[in-house]
């Protein structure tokens, strides 16, 4: 299998296979914009007889996870010319990626499934599901009176900056969003309004990017700091009641909207979203915050992982009682009776928040003793997953 790094040169045909996988044609100005991100981008493809045949990227980003930020590597634009199918090809590709991020110390990476039994047969695992709501007009909150106002119209990116971090480090696995992805992927062409909450003091609580059409209040993002800034953004886009008949949006999977209404009787949709993978137990592990203890915390690890071998083996994982991590590969023995076995798509999926060890192991996810695991549940922060973005 030939896999080479595109380069410059390679742009046009990358953009045919991507146009014919994926469905769609980009105007001569998106194509544009697209060779000038190219060049930032990590692109593996398949080649065979001088012709690429498949392809994935690799983008560069970092993610929140309990208010730390990680290296991530988003695999994207996975895609392969039809009559190169069923060859192993992407396999192969997705086995590259992740010696290429172990090497980068991109220790997690994340992706958007075609299929979710697909990639899970390569380390990747589900890690967030989000909330999605159809909210008719006669059902919006009842508007309420606040200290603040808004204030409609272009901020300013900064504000729209530090907004989005003091809420995006609230969760696990969003994004840290630097000036270009906010100008080439959030604030673009579809998004047409914004609109902030200004707190008594000035000071920016909130905000919306939305669109008005067709009778719709589309949200795109609805962001709050406090519960002032919520009442005041929802009080907005209700007094658009004459003009809309509808509000969508989506929301993080322990959204309370409908609770909060008089009618809670709206179309709730719980959508499962992007997958995770953790590429470097050692690199990952030694990076996470876990939970302070009233006494250092020793866990034996065997952990399975058939497409990144550097993470197979026996780990010792000792948390200080700061909640501050060391783990090293052990050749020693180990008993059976206390090592907990878990494959990476276990680990990822707790250690992201998404899942707790003690539902893990009920559900047969994971295998050791109950005292293991219970040492586990309490190393563990709980927090939950969420992802504002799409790659």
């Amino acid at each position: 299998m030939d896999i080479r790094k595109l380069t410059a040169e390679d742009f046009e045909s990358s953009i045919a296979l991507s146009q014919y996988a994926f469905q769609y044609v980009l105007s001569e100005e998106r194509k544009e914009r697209q060779r000038y991100r190219f060049a930032s981008q990590d692109i593996w493809g398949v080649y065979e007889e001088g012709e690429l045949g498949a392809k994935l990227h690799i983008i560069p980003f970092q993610t929140y996870i309990h208010g730390r930020a990680f290296e991530m590597g988003g695999i994207a634009g996975v895609a392969t010319w039809p009559e190169y199918r069923r060859k192993g090809w992407v396999a192969g590709l997705l086995k590259h990626a992740l010696e290429e991020m172990n090497r980068n110390k991109q220790s997690i990476s994340f992706l958007h499934p075609f299929s979710f039994a697909f990639y899970r047969k390569y380390g990747w695992e589900t890690y967030i599901e989000y909330k999605k709501y159809k909210v008719p007009v006669a059902h919006l909150p009842a508007k309420k009176a606040t200290p603040g106002n808004i204030r409609r119209g272009d901020p300013g990116l900064d504000i729209l900056k530090e907004v989005y971090s003091s809420y995006a480090e609230r969760y696990n696995g969003t994004l840290v969003r630097d000036d270009s992805w906010w100008e080439n992927s959030v604030l673009t062409d579809g998004t047409s309004q914004k609109a902030v909450y200004l707190d008594e003091a000035g000071q920016a609580q909130g905000y919306l990017l939305y669109e008005v059409k067709e009778r719709k209040f589309a949200i795109d993002e609805i962001i709050y700091l406090n519960e002032e800034a919520r009442q005041a953004l929802w009080t907005f886009i209700a007094n658009h009641d004459s003009m809309i008949e509808e509000v969508t949006l989506q929301a993080p999977a322990s959204d309370t909207l409908a609770f909060q209404l008089d009618n809670p009787r709206i179309q709730q949709e719980i959508v499962p979203y992007f997958m995770a993978r953790i590429v470097s137990v050692e690199q990952f592990i030694s990076q996470y915050p876990f939970a302070s203890q009233d006494s250092p915390v020793q866990i034996n690890l065997q952990v399975q992982d058939a497409y990144a071998p550097w993470n197979e083996g026996v780990w010792q994982l000792n948390v200080a009682m700061n909640g501050t991590a060391s783990i090293w590969k052990t050749s020693e023995t180990v008993l059976e009776e206390q090592t907990l076995k878990v494959n990476i798509q276990a680990l990822t999926a707790m250690l992201m928040g998404y899942r707790r060890p003690a539902e893990m192991a009920q559900m047969g996810r994971i295998h050791g003793p109950a005292e293991v695991i219970t040492a586990l549940e309490h190393t563990i922060p709980e927090r939950e997953t969420y992802l504002l973005d799409f790659f």
